[in-house]
C-alpha cells in the first residue's frame, strides 16, 4: 500500500515517519483514498506500531455527520490533523468505519462533555450520551420537596406539594409561590412554615421568607448545622429555540426525577396563555411536568438552573413553561432591598417595533414618524402617570430616563424600582416632531 501511495503522490517512505522529539516538526500529508464508498481518512505507521498522525480528507455521503461542525469535529482546531493517538487496526490503512466502531475517543470526550488530556473541557452545549445525566448529576442533590398543610378554618384538609432549588449553602431555597402560598388568604403565607425533603432523605422545617404572587416566586429558607448542597445559577437570556434542556422536581410526590426536551419558545408572553394582570415572559419547553413539578428547576446542559417550572396546558403535551432565571434574579434582589417586589406602573400599553411593523405603519400613514427601533404607545390608561404627564395614543417612545430604547423590557430595566421619582422620556410624533416628557411612576398593586 505504501508502494501505491509513493508512486501516486510520489513523497519518500521517510514522508510517512514522524521524527522523534516533542519539538519536532511534524510532517503531514493528506491523502483521499478513492474506494468503491469514496473518500475516507487515513493512519500512517510511524514505524513503532501506533499512530500519532490523523490526516483528513472528504468523507463519503453514508459516512457524513451533517450535525457536526468542523469545529466540533476537530475541536482542537486545524484543518488537517490533530497530535493525538489515533486508532490501531492491524493495517497501516483504515476506513472511517473501523475508526467509528473503534471509538474516535477526541469526538466521543467532546460530545460528552468529559475533559481531555490536556484539560480543555468538553464541547460546550453538546449533547452526548452522558449530557443529560451529568447535568442532572450536578443539580440533582440541591433539588428538594416541599409539603405544605392546606386547611380551611383550623380544619385540615389536605397538603399543598412541590419543588424547589437550593440555591445557597445557607439553606435558601427558591420555589413556586402558588406551591407554600394558602390562597384562602392570598395576602398571607400558610403559617408560614413548611416541610421540606431533601434529595439524601434529610427533611426541615423551612420558613417562607418571600413570596410574590404576580410573578410566581417563593423563598424558603432552612436551617441545618450539617453542609447543604447547592445548584448553579446560570442566564436564561443566553437560551435559544431548540437548545436541550432538563426538567427536574417531584411530580406526584416521585422524589428525584428527572425529564428532558428542549426549549420551545424564550419568550412566550402572558397574553399568549391567556393571563391578564402585569406583563410576564416565559421559557415554553416540552419537557414532560406534573403536579409536584411546579418550583423544581429547569436546567441547561452545563448543569446551571435557567429557570423555575411554573405550569403546563393540561389540554395539550409538550407544553410546559418556566419563569426565566434573569428574572428570577431581579425578583431575588427586590426581595433583599425592599422586601417585595416593587412595580412601577405608567399606565401605558407599549409595543415593540421591527422593521415589519414599522414599514406597515408607514404605509398607513405617510406622517408616521421616522424611526428604526423604539418603543410604540398605542393607549394610554386614562388618569394613569402616563395620562398626566401628557403621553397620546401614536407616541414612539426613543428615550426613557436618559437611555435610548428599543423594547419594553428596557423600560422596564430603565424605571427598575422608580417609584414617586419623575423620570425624564422622550417620544417622536407625527410628522417627526420631537416631545420631551417628565413621567412619575406610581407602584403597581402595593398591598398584593
Amino acid at each position: 500500500m505504501k508502494q501505491l501511495l509513493k508512486r501516486l503522490f510520489q513523497v519518500s517512505q521517510s514522508d510517512f515517519r514522524i521524527p522523534n522529539g516533542r519539538n519536532s516538526i511534524l510532517r503531514i500529508i493528506a491523502l483521499a483514498a478513492v474506494t468503491a464508498t469514496g473518500a475516507g481518512l487515513i493512519g500512517f505507521d510511524n514505524g513503532r506500531g501506533d499512530f500519532k498522525t490523523r490526516i483528513s480528507a472528504s468523507i463519503s455521503p453514508q459516512f457524513a455527520f451533517p450535525w457536526l461542525t468542523k469545529e466540533e469535529l476537530l475541536p482542537l482546531g486545524g484543518d488537517v490533523a490533530l497530535d493525538k493517538t489515533w486508532w490501531k487496526s492491524g493495517n497501516s490503512f483504515s476506513r472511517i468505519s473501523s475508526a467509528w466502531s473503534n471509538g474516535l475517543p477526541d469526538i466521543k470526550k467532546e460530545m460528552s462533555g468529559e475533559d481531555g488530556k490536556d484539560g480543555r473541557k468538553g464541547c460546550h452545549g453538546c449533547l452526548g450520551r452522558d449530557s443529560i445525566a451529568s447535568a442532572a448529576a450536578l443539580v440533582g442533590p440541591a433539588v428538594v420537596n416541599i409539603s405544605v398543610s392546606q386547611g380551611y378554618r383550623g380544619m385540615t384538609l389536605g397538603k399543598s406539594i412541590g419543588s424547589g432549588t437550593l440555591i445557597g449553602s445557607d439553606g435558601t431555597i427558591l420555589t413556586c409561590a402558588h406551591v407554600v402560598v394558602d390562597f384562602q388568604s392570598t395576602k398571607k403565607v400558610s403559617k408560614g412554615k413548611v416541610d421540606v425533603t431533601l434529595q439524601d432523605g434529610r427533611t426541615f422545617e423551612g420558613t417562607v421568607v418571600n413570596a410574590d404572587l404576580h410573578s410566581d416566586i417563593a423563598v424558603v429558607k432552612i436551617n441545618s448545622k450539617t453542609p447543604l448542597p447547592s445548584a448553579k445559577l446560570g442566564s436564561s437570556i443566553k437560551m435559544r429555540p431548540g437548545d436541550w434542556v432538563v426538567a427536574m422536581g417531584c411530580p406526584l410526590s416521585l422524589q428525584n426525577t428527572v425529564t428532558a426536551g428542549i426549549v420551545s419558545c424564550v419568550d412566550r408572553k402572558s397574553s399568549d396563555l391567556g393571563l391578564g394582570g402585569i406583563r410576564r415572559e416565559y421559557l415554553q419547553t416540552d419537557c414532560a411536568i406534573n403536579q409536584g413539578n411546579s418550583g423544581g428547576p429547569l436546567v441547561n446542559l452545563d448543569g446551571e438552573v435557567v429557570g423555575v417550572n411554573i405550569m403546563k396546558v393540561f389540554a395539550a403535551d409538550g407544553l410546559s413553561f418556566a419563569v426565566p432565571i434573569d428574572a428570577v434574579s431581579k425578583i431575588i434582589e427586590h426581595f433583599k432591598k425592599n422586601g417585595r417586589v416593587v412595580r412601577p406602573w405608567l399606565g401605558l400599553k407599549m409595543l415593540d417595533l421591527n422593521d415589519m411593523i414599522v414599514a406597515q405603519l408607514k404605509e398607513r400613514d405617510i406622517s408616521f414618524p421616522n424611526v428604526s427601533k423604539g418603543v410604540l404607545v398605542p393607549m394610554v390608561t386614562p388618569g394613569s402617570p402616563g395620562d398626566r404627564a401628557g403621553f397620546c395614543p401614536g407616541d414612539i417612545v426613543v428615550e426613557f430616563n436618559d437611555i435610548p430604547v428599543a423594547s419594553i423590557t428596557e423600560i422596564i430595566d430603565a424605571m427598575g424600582d422608580k417609584v414617586g421619582k419623575p423620570l425624564k422620556v422622550v417620544v417622536k410624533r407625527g410628522n417627526n416632531k420631537v416631545v420631551n416628557l417628565n413621567v412619575v411612576p406610581e407602584e403597581a398593586n402595593p398591598d398584593s
